[in-house]
């Protein structure tokens, strides 16, 4: 359900296609972002594909999923940026929490997770766990759960 949420939030907010008036310019974009999309795997595929944990927001939508072996990848700005980072070993900053900091190709990554409960703006969906990652200095809160 979550994802035909985003799906249908990211559809809504993806370029339209050019008119025939107009230049095919944001075809491109849109067809990326569809693109990045399909690479994330559902809910329901997700723990078979080796996510452990998956993060999401909104405004602008965004998804974290990071894996049980090798590497956390983000999915930013409704699916026009993705980040793969390498999966470093956790810390817990505080009684409940779990963080994780990578970097790659000039990016930085924090994922900070901690058992309180969070209800995904969008779509009122209540998960056990609040989030905040930080790219590059941005930061994104939004809600999070085990797969």
């Amino acid at each position: 359900m979550r994802a035909l949420i985003l799906v249908a939030a990211l559809a809504a907010c993806s370029p339209q296609p050019a008119t025939q008036a107009e230049a095919p310019a944001a075809e491109p974009a849109a067809t990326t972002t569809q693109s990045a999309l399909e690479q994330m795997p559902t809910w329901e595929t997700a723990r078979a594909a080796g996510v452990d944990f998956r993060a999401i927001g909104q405004e602008p939508g965004w998804i974290v999923d990071i894996y049980t072996q090798d590497r956390i990848v983000a999915l930013l700005d409704y699916g026009e940026t993705r980040l793969e980072f390498p999966r470093t070993e956790p810390t817990y900053p505080a009684e409940g929490s779990t963080r994780f900091e990578s970097q790659a190709n000039g990016h930085t990554l924090s994922i900070t997770y901690r058992r309180f409960p969070c209800e995904d703006a969008m779509s009122g969906q209540a998960y056990p766990s609040a989030v905040e990652v930080v790219v590059d200095g941005r930061t994104l809160n939004g809600c999070g759960r085990s797969v």
